[in-house]
């Protein structure tokens, strides 16, 4: 009588802990499948946005105000650059050794900005000619499939998608080669060619006159 006793409050003891435990299990996994077939729901986009960069050069390097890089997009969304050429249109970062330099780019919360450098040294600015480079085109991934931009909830860096394209057999330094796969797997919601104009550059004022401490002010009709 006392084992069964004994056993009984075991059972007892095991469904009063167990029970929260699965329900909690059961809500978890429910909430992930909701999730998930949220994000299988989210339409495949890619922003693309052209800059007419002709009046930034020649010039060692160039800042664009892009409103649509916004910190989620910073932290969420791939975005490929590409410079665009008389006959191609050259992924960023590159190194052209035909002209003879390396470039960079740069992004920030509403903010792209594109430095050159000789390729001799990788130090020495290179002024890049008017008649060399036209546009910087950007194209900024907004979606959740794995054939776009990887799984970004396993992320180890932002090179996934270089890693997903390059499984795809897509040439990602191929501008029409990246842009025709994917108008074939998401709608390209083309933002717009902009001018990217030169920076005003600050006006200097003179420095205001200092009078002496106790200058006596005279006051005229």
């Amino acid at each position: 009588m006392h084992l069964l006793t004994i056993f009984w409050t075991l059972i007892c003891a095991t469904v009063i802990i167990g029970y929260p435990i699965y329900l909690i299990n059961k809500s978890n996994s429910a909430l992930k499948d909701h999730e998930e077939s949220r994000g299988k729901n989210t339409p495949n986009t890619v922003e693309l946005l052209s800059f007419d960069i002709r009046e930034q050069l020649p010039n060692w390097s160039f800042t664009i105000d892009v409103p649509q890089i916004t910190e989620e997009v910073l932290n969420k969304n791939p975005i490929l650059f590409y410079l665009e050429s008389d006959d191609s249109c050259l992924k960023l970062p590159l190194s052209n050794n035909s002209i003879g330099y390396t470039a960079k780019v740069y992004k920030n919360v509403g903010k792209v900005y594109v430095t050159f450098k000789s390729i001799k040294d990788g130090v020495t600015n290179f002024y890049v000619p008017t008649w060399h480079l036209k546009k910087l085109k950007i194209l900024i991934i907004r979606s959740n499939d794995t054939r776009l931009n990887g799984n970004w909830e396993n992320k180890v860096n932002k090179s996934v998608v270089h890693n997903s394209l390059a499984k795809a057999g897509i040439n990602i330094n191929d501008y029409e080669d990246i842009l025709g796969y994917f108008s074939n797997i998401a709608s390209i919601d083309f933002k717009g060619h902009f001018v990217a104009k030169m920076p005003l550059k600050k006006k200097c004022f003179p420095k205001t006159t200092k009078y002496p401490e106790h200058q006596e002010l005279y006051h005229t009709a």
